[in-house]
């Protein structure tokens, strides 16, 4: 169906290119055949243009019934009508499209020859241009990619076909049509890590097709479209763009899937987290998934960069964003996040239209666009709908509330009849009203309902969540969700606009916008459809700063702009039409949907080249309640080299209703540079004064503070870059009316970087910020908080590379949740984890009811966070020493014959997310408290250091490692505490040229303490002996033959339970010189064991069973050419008394 549609796309593109430009490739041709008894006549052009042709018997012109013509086939057939004779001849003049293809592709044809010998004509073959893809697409095409099919069959699963391909494109079609695809079949729904700065989008599949005059673009693709200011969009779409080029005049057309909603999110940070911030969609959705590449996130107005080299990093699939230890973020930080995202609920469909032309020598452009964006309420993914819920959905009209019914249902019974719920239903009395709640209470025999639940935001719901399915009653609107289902409203929006923009004299321009939307919230239901209409306009004058003089006086240039600007409280926009911070310039309540009026006007004066002077009036009026003068004004200096200087004064009053409001906000910056340093300072402060009318006392959203950062920069000393920077911040909130100091927070960063010597670089980046609250806030309920930032990243490479190693260190305070473990169903084979059944018969899948499994497992395990949060400290650092002494020394002597052949490398990387209080006990590595039962939430510790001697010896070589992992997890089921330890020695040698040894002995202990609903709890002690003898007769052929033995001891049961293990390999490997390779290997492994116990942990017995465990394996590999790759695996198993499982699998790979 894709490969279709692609096709289908292809030659519209081709089809409208066409048209658009009036046949600009077409060229007359003209052909000359003679009548033939078959009656069929085949054109010598590739195309022909259909009602293009003109046909003639000898000098008689043919009408339409005399012929028939297959315009595909490029094929003409006279009819009965016309009259002709074998000794006539055929004229047909037509137009084509000069393409660059040939008619026909063939490797070889046939030839008659005459063969003296016999006496006799002979066919035989000719070799022609061999076909290949530079036969089709030209040399000058770049192409890239694999072609995959291949099939697995198996005595456990059916036969199954795999089939992929990926083929990258880039290069010219013709002279004048350039080509660009990344086309695959394959379905990858991998989210892209969103830790860099460019993502890599595996799924992304288009083409793109360019003409001077037009461009096509099939598959997915991002729209943006910016020019006017009521129609501005930017989405990530999936279908058909056509983009129109024709001198002053262009358009864009997208008709496609849309593939999410677009949201905005606004909030302020937190002092001491840096995060993760959770994203909600329009109606508070949690379960949601960000649209990879969608968002745009802002502080205090500017754009962040994304990637842990920048300022944030995003979770696409848990909607959760943090800030990296760059960018500091504190309770006063205003952050806003423009997203994509899907809900799943419907499948979307786009489609927009945005033409403009100029016209009057470019001094009038005229522009037209139309935006369509709705669900396709015939199209549910993720469920289906009953009759109930159809006439729910029909007589709720706008009304999401009106579109809920109830999460409670009565739990069915099962095959004994036995109705068995998970939640429990208790009557209570709550402000003398009866009130009835659930309880969580799998097994119970009065738990005879299921309820599904649904955030509702913070303080309007009943319960909280404490894990996937359990929710828990805290007491009415304490909570955030209510056993209650939403069911998806259906939406459409349609946007049109014109616009006008004239050049009324030179150097004034005046912009004309109209716009109209309509918003159906509710596809289903006509009730509410009164109100989804609305329209906005604009107006502005653009007069461009020109020089004024007075004679020969120049007093600099001055520019001036008015805008009016009228929307209806019914309007709706795609996308984000305002400044990130206009609400904020205004002080525009966000919960105001009435008609509004702006009208600014700027005034811009540049009395030099290094000195401007802005200013700004401006006036907003929504509904009847309130309005708002603003007045701006801006004085920038600047020499970029030297100096720079800039301050800007905003002031606001406004009044709502009976509130009213001033509100002055300064901030200003400056620097001047000499020699290697660089000074500078920053301002900010804003004092806001909330009162109702008539009255003295401060309302509760008034505030006051001000801040000053003073700074000084080494920049380019002997390699060394450096930076230190004060701030001291004071605030005031109201209490009791007045405005009373509430606070102090004193911040200082601290930067060191130097890339002095090719052999070393280093980076050193720290920041704290202390904020102690007054005691009048302090009994208030607020307490003090620091916040501290650590990120450093140092590497080194001596003696020509004897010595490396590399340093990471990251600390911040974060917010963190505990994890929950889910087993998610996945095809059987492609699993780790097997289900066995409700052991405890509570009608709930717990962890002790999965079992790992190397073979045939159908889930994972997968983990998410729960809802609660907890400040902690998150840590990450890790280290690597690598030291070669044989690249250390060149002479030789005692000394250095007993050190050259020693290398050791030593790793060591401790990851800790605590709420220890004590940050410092953390962030300066005090171990004693890592790794706490009360105070980490995840922790992880590893150590690893090998001592390798003669290693680049093939003679004799020894390997000693040691391995230590200490973690611990806080799930929402319980602690888990792991250790694990690992010493080991190995020892290859070379007996004789054609055998060599591999005896390697490893001592492990694998322990951990789980809570009782799992069933991982060991503390397994194991010991394993191998030896691996490898021969090798000749160059392409070795035969191994490998001995293991071991024994493993758990001693967790009361009873230990001891295993020991013998394990016989045998193996051949052939070798097709440069073409491919062959190998055969058989196994059998046998454990025997003391005990009875079922459920022996997977860490002891590694997917085997007790008993004798046979295995064959045999894959070859052969390269049929140097483009094409062929595979064959296959794989046994016969594990105790079970029966013979056999898998095959086959694959053959062609490369471009």
């Amino acid at each position: 169906m894709k490969k279709n549609l692609i096709l289908f796309l292809y030659f519209s593109f081709f089809t409208s290119l066409i048209s658009a430009q009036g046949f600009p490739q077409s060229v007359i041709t003209r052909d000359t055949l003679l009548i033939n008894i078959n009656n069929t006549y085949r054109i010598r052009s590739l195309n022909i243009l259909p009602s293009t042709e003109e046909i003639r018997v000898s000098s008689h012109l043919l009408t339409t019934s005399d012929y028939k013509i297959d315009y595909s086939k490029g094929t003409i057939a006279l009819t009965g009508n016309s009259k002709y004779s074998l000794l006539d001849t055929i004229f047909i003049s037509y137009q084509t499209i000069k393409l660059n293809l040939n008619k026909e592709y063939k490797r070889r044809s046939l030839t008659v020859r005459y063969d003296d010998k016999n006496l006799d004509t002979v066919r035989v073959t000719k070799r022609e241009i061999p076909f290949t893809s530079e036969t089709i697409f030209g040399s000058n095409m770049q192409k890239s990619g694999a072609i995959v099919r291949g099939f697995t069959i198996g005595t456990n699963r059916d036969f199954t076909l795999n089939s992929g391909l990926r083929l990258q494109l880039s290069g010219k079609l013709s002279d004048e049509i350039d080509l660009v695809a990344a086309l695959t079949d394959e379905n990858t729904p991998i989210q892209p890590e969103g830790n860099t700065e460019k993502l890599d989008e595996l799924d992304k599949v288009f083409i793109e097709l360019r003409h001077k005059n037009a461009i096509g673009t099939f598959g997915d693709y991002e729209l943006n479209l910016r020019d006017n200011e009521f129609s501005q969009i930017t989405r990530k779409l999936q279908g058909l763009k056509g983009e129109l080029l024709l001198g002053d005049t262009k358009g864009t057309v997208a008709i496609a899937a849309s593939r999410g909603k677009f949201n905005t999110n606004q909030f302020n940070g937190s002092d001491g987290n840096q995060g993760p911030y959770r994203l909600n969609g329009i109606n508070n959705e949690r379960a949601i998934i960000i649209i990879a590449g969608s968002e745009k996130i802002y502080i205090d107005g500017v754009q962040l960069k994304r990637g842990e080299n920048n300022d944030y990093i995003i979770d696409y699939s848990n909607a959760e964003i943090t800030f990296t230890p760059k960018r500091l973020i504190t309770s006063a930080s205003r952050i806003s996040v423009d997203f994509e995202y899907t809900d799943q609920n419907y499948r979307r469909n786009f489609f927009g239209a945005d033409f403009s032309t100029k016209l009057l020598s470019d001094n009038l452009k005229v522009g037209i666009g139309y935006f369509r964006e709705g669900d396709d309420e015939n199209s549910p993914i993720d469920f289906s709908f009953t009759e109930e819920d159809l006439n729910i959905l029909k007589s709720a009209g706008d009304n999401r509330y009106n579109a809920a019914r109830s999460g409670v249902s009565l739990a069915l019974p099962d095959s004994t009849g036995k109705v068995q719920g998970v939640y429990s239903k208790i009557d209570t009395v709550i402000f003398a009203q009866p009130f009835s709640y659930y309880k969580y209470a799998p097994g119970s025999i009065f738990s005879i309902y299921n309820v599904s639940f649904t955030y509702v935001g913070d303080g309007s719901g009943d319960y909280v969540k404490e894990s996937l399915g359990n929710y828990k009653f805290v007491g009415k609107n304490n909570g955030s969700y209510l056993p209650v289902i939403f069911l998806p409203l259906p939406q459409l929006k349609q946007l049109g606009n014109l616009s006008l923009s004239a050049n009324i004299i030179e150097g004034i321009k005046i912009d004309l916008d109209l716009s109209g939307s309509s918003w159906d919230k509710n596809k289903f239901s006509a009730i509410d459809d009164n109100d989804n209409y609305g329209y906005a306009r604009k107006i502005m004058i653009d007069v461009i700063p020109r020089e004024v003089t007075i004679g020969s006086l120049s007093l600099g240039k001055i520019g001036l702009s008015l805008k009016d600007r009228f929307i209806q409280s019914r309007f709706t926009s795609l996308d984000r039409i305002d400044e990130v911070e206009f609400n904020r310039y205004y002080n525009l309540p966000s919960q105001l949907s009435q008609d509004q009026i702006l009208r600014e006007a700027v005034l811009n004066y540049l009395p030099s080249q290094n000195i401007s002077l802005n200013t700004k009036y401006g006036f907003l009026k929504q509904g009847d309640q309130f309005s708002s003068d603003r007045i701006f004004s801006g004085l920038k200096a600047a020499d970029p080299k030297l100096y720079e200087f800039n301050y800007e004064v905003d002031y606001v009053s406004s009044k709502n209703s009976t509130i009213n409001s001033d509100w002055l906000r300064q901030n200003g910056k400056a620097f001047y540079s000499f020699g290697y340093f660089k000074t500078g300072i920053e301002f900010l402060a804003e004092d806001k004064k909330e009162r109702n009318s008539g009255k003295d006392s401060l309302l509760i959203t008034s505030l006051k503070y001000s801040e000053f950062a003073p700074s000084i920069e080494l920049n380019g000393l002997a390699g060394f870059d450096a930076k230190v920077s004060y701030s001291f911040r004071e605030e005031s909130f109201p209490l009791a009316g007045k405005m009373i100091k509430q606070s102090n927070a004193v911040g200082q960063n601290y930067q060191l970087n130097y890339k002095g010597l090719k052999e070393f670089s280093s980076s050193f980046s720290v920041t704290f910020r202390n904020k102690e609250y007054t005691d009048d806030f302090r009994r208030q309920g607020f307490s003090d908080n620091q916040t501290v930032l650590l990120l450093s990243q140092s590497r080194l490479n001596l003696w020509n590379g004897a010595v490396q190693g590399d340093i990471y260190y990251q600390a911040a305070t974060e917010q963190s949740a505990k994890f929950e473990k889910v087993f998610l169903r996945v095809p059987k084979g492609t699993g780790n984890y097997i289900y066995l059944g409700d052991l405890n018969n509570n009608g709930i899948p717990e962890e002790n009811e999965f079992q790992i499994t190397s073979y045939e497992g159908d889930f994972i395990l997968v983990t998410i966070p729960t809802d609660k949060l907890f400040p902690v400290m998150d840590l990450k650092a890790n280290t690597r020493l690598r030291i070669d002494f044989s690249r250390m020394f060149s002479d030789n002597n005692f000394f250095t014959s007993v050190l050259k052949p020693i290398a050791t490398e030593t790793s060591w990387r401790i990851e800790e997310n605590s709420k220890e209080p004590d940050t410092k006990k953390i962030y300066l590595m005090n171990l004693s408290h890592f790794l706490n039962d009360s105070t980490t939430i995840r922790g992880t510790q590893l150590f690893q250091h090998d001592i390798n001697l003669f290693q680049n010896s093939s003679e004799l070589s020894f390997r000693l490692r040691f391995l230590q992992r200490k973690s611990l997890n806080q799930f929402s089921g319980g602690i888990e505490r792991g250790y694990f330890r690992e010493r080991g020695l190995r020892i290859r040698f070379r007996m004789i040229e054609e055998i060599n040894n591999q005896t390697e002995f490893i001592n492990q202990a694998d322990n951990l303490i789980s809570p009782p609903t799992s069933n991982r709890a060991r503390t397994v002690t194991r010991n394993d002996l191998t030896t691996d003898f490898s021969y090798r007769p000749a160059r392409d052929i070795e035969v191994g033959f490998k001995v293991a033995t071991g024994r493993s001891q758990d001693d967790f049961p009361k009873a230990p339970t001891i295993v020991d293990q013998n394990s016989v390999t045998l193996r051949i490997n052939f070798s097709f010189e440069n073409i491919g390779r062959l190998r055969v290997e058989v196994e059998r492994t046998e454990l025997t064991s003391n005990s009875n116990i079922f459920n022996i942990p997977y860490e002891i017995t590694r997917g085997n069973v007790i008993g004798k465990n046979y295995f064959w394996r045999v894959f070859f590999d052969y390269r049929l050419s140097g483009f094409i790759q062929t595979s064959l695996s296959y794989d046994a198993r016969l594990q105790g008394t079970s029966r013979v499982i056999q898998t095959m699998r086959a694959e053959a790979r062609a490369y471009f």
